[in-house]
This record gives structure tokens, sequence and C-alpha cells, in this order.
């Protein structure tokens, strides 16, 4: 299926498909493929609440309807690189829906309209700028080990899973 790979902090991941690293081979129709790339904010400073996520995931072509690939041969091609440089067309930016603080409960909540219902901080809901209401993917904790995953297209089931588990992975800038 693919892979996900973090830098040593933990703050970015990048999703790739199952092909080669283009350090690995000369054949470019064999180079992976960046399908997704999640971004978390640091928190040097360990202030209590949520935390800050961004991913970005290919801008889907509207003349064609598939999304734009990324194979990147050097560091300057991939999709982080891309949405650094401000190439908006290429990258979809989606983020983490801040969540409300409720006094009744005394914690930050998400609305998952019934679809989770145990407190975590790996509670998610991703939105972009456009439209609040338009939910990318939301993910919670239904269970003492068991979480519910949905997802919208633009986005893929992979890209979706993998955002999911980046969640879980410690972070050391993050914590």
């Amino acid at each position: 299926m693919g892979k996900l790979r973090s830098n040593f902090f933990g703050t970015e991941f990048v999703v790739y498909d199952h092909g080669l690293n283009p350090k690995d081979t000369k054949d470019e129709s064999k180079i992976r493929c960046e399908h997704a790339a999640i971004l978390y904010e640091t928190n040097v400073l360990g202030e209590r609440g949520p935390r800050k996520m961004r991913a970005l995931i290919p801008n889907v072509d509207p003349s064609t309807g598939e999304p734009h690939v990324f194979k990147p041969t050097n560091s300057k091609d991939g999709i982080i690189q891309n949405f650094r440089d401000g190439r908006k067309d290429r990258v979809r930016l989606i983020f983490n829906k801040p969540p409300k603080w409720n006094e009744e409960v005394g914690a930050f909540v998400l609305n998952f309209n019934g679809r989770v219902d145990k407190p975590s901080v790996k509670n998610f809901q991703l939105i972009d700028m456009e439209d609040e209401d338009y939910i990318y993917l939301q993910f919670g904790r239904i269970g003492e080990e068991m979480f519910t995953m949905d997802i919208r297209w633009p986005m893929s089931l992979m890209q979706g899973l993998s955002i999911c588990l980046s969640s879980f992975d410690f972070k050391f800038a993050c914590e």
C-alpha cells in the first residue's frame, strides 16, 4: 500500500506509495509518489490544549478529475515544498477544526454528530478555509482501544488512514 515517514522531531510526515526512493533507481516510472503530508505545530512551551495539525493533499485537476501527481526526485519537488512555495493550484491545505471549550465538561469539544463518544487528545476533524462545515476527515475514540475514521472526497483511504496513524506517533517537539 505505502509508507508513512516522519522527520526526527515527529512534526512532519509524508505519505508515499509503494514506489522506490529516487536515490535507488534511475527509472522515473518506478519513483515513489507523495500522496499527502502532515505537519504538526511545535509546542516547546508545553501549553495545554489540542494539537494543531495541517495536512496537505494533492489538489484535483478540475478538467481531468485526477489529483496532481508528486513524484519528487529531490527535496524541492515534494508536496511540502510546493505548499511552502505557495503553489495552491497543486496542493490543498486542510487543518484540524479548532474545538470549543465546554464549561460543563471542562474540556475542548467537537461535534461528531454521535460518531465519537469518548474524549481523547487524538480526536480531530479536518476542514479547509473555504467551508468549515465540510469535514474531509474525522477521527475519534469510540472505546478503550477503538477509534472511528470517516473520510470524504477528494481524500483517499490511504491518505486518511496515514493522517490518523500519524496522530499516534510520539512527537518530540509537540508534547
